[in-house]
């Protein structure tokens, strides 16, 4: 925990995992902070990435969360990557127009382009490349997308 009310933080993860704006922003106001964390170090702008929130996400944003905190005891996971792991298109737009830094790599060396390959997501790609995230950089493998890609046979 980051030292807010514990209610407080409680009521902002479960409001981010309901998807329920009004109250994420009724919850700021209060005080509550953009870079809450859970007691397992999750922040609750990863919750909105790997929740399929963009709407959350924007107003977390907004308010002052930062869009590459690491997430998770062991600050192994990036919202961008947890994001493009899910295919959640909209998020990831969100968080690289919140200043995201697309090449970034998670713990394991994934980067978010490596995940949206991997899992397939073609529409997160391409929002991640118009972002300009590199192509070319290896995955924790060190393959290059375009083999990952054709490994899985996706065009």
């Amino acid at each position: 925990m980051t030292g807010e009310p514990t209610a407080g933080v409680q009521g902002l993860f479960a409001a981010v995992y309901g998807g329920a704006q009004d109250t994420v922003v009724q919850l700021l106001r209060a005080g509550v902070p953009a870079e809450a964390t859970d007691e397992d170090g999750q922040s609750a702008l990863y919750l909105a990435a790997v929740s399929d929130e963009p709407g959350v996400a924007r107003l977390l944003l907004a308010a002052g969360a930062d869009p590459d905190r690491a997430s998770g005891e062991d600050g192994a996971d990036l919202p961008l990557c947890g994001a493009a792991c899910g295919g959640h298109t909209e998020v990831v737009r969100a968080r690289l127009a919140g200043g995201a830094q697309p090449d970034r790599r998670e713990a394991f060396g994934f980067t978010a382009v490596a995940w949206a390959v991997v899992q397939g997501f073609a529409d997160t790609l391409e929002a991640l490349l118009e972002h300009g995230a590199d192509p070319d950089l290896p995955g924790p493998g060190g393959e290059r997308p375009l083999v990952l890609a054709a490994r899985r046979g996706s065009p």
